[in-house]
């Protein structure tokens, strides 16, 4: 493989880490203050609400920034809160870009970023976590895919051609990927306004 190209890393950005640990930290610290000085609450309610909460934040604080897409000459790994999965080249089929549903597109708008997979030799499909525009940007994103197509096609070589079989099976789950995404985002919005209400229902209580 080409050797100045490798290894590459892909994590979330820094800014936007610290932007999502600021606004939780000022959420938590909000609750946790109206749940103490609340006089509703007792005192073991409010201990196991400070417990639960400090250890969720911790717990993001210290599992957010470790996670990555690492691709190196042995092939693709992802980490995420609790493992590392690897994915050698052998069993890579293809990486390609999924975009939402142009369907949802047009009822919501586009409410998430396009994410990458490496598709397996079997039809299975790998998640390349923080590899996408919102990451990397729109300038750096189809530069980093055009770098990994060219590694691939490289470990492939030039008399490589699709496989019917896993064609098939990556098509099937394209329509079953659509029919999730276009129930889980309207199901996504109606949650989203119902915990927004709820947060302001509960805020309101304690607040009495």
């Amino acid at each position: 493989m080409n050797a100045e190209l490798l290894p590459r890393r892909y994590r979330t950005r820094v800014n936007k880490t610290f932007t999502l640990f600021w606004s939780l930290g000022a959420l938590v610290g909000l609750f946790l203050l109206k749940t103490w000085t609340a006089e509703t609450f007792s005192f073991s309610f409010q201990l196991w609400a400070t417990i639960v909460t400090v250890a969720g934040f911790v717990f993001i604080l210290g599992t957010v920034p470790r996670g990555f897409t690492h691709i190196d000459e042995n092939g693709i790994s992802r980490r995420s809160a609790f493992r590392i999965r690897r994915l050698g080249w052998a069993d890579v089929y293809d990486i390609r870009t999924i975009s939402m549903p142009s369907s949802a597109i047009r009822r919501y708008g586009r409410v998430q970023p396009d994410a990458v997979y490496a598709y397996r030799t079997d039809g299975k499909r790998f998640l390349l976590t923080f590899l996408n525009a919102e990451e990397l940007g729109e300038e750096n994103f189809p530069r980093e895919m055009e770098v990994l197509h060219s590694l691939l096609q490289e470990r492939r070589g030039g008399d490589w051609t699709p496989d019917p079989r896993v064609e098939e099976h990556i098509a099937e789950q394209a329509e079953r990927y659509e029919e999730r995404t276009n129930a889980l985002t309207s199901w996504g919005l109606a949650s989203v306004l119902l915990i927004a209400v709820t947060t302001v229902i509960i805020i309101q209580m304690i607040t009495i």
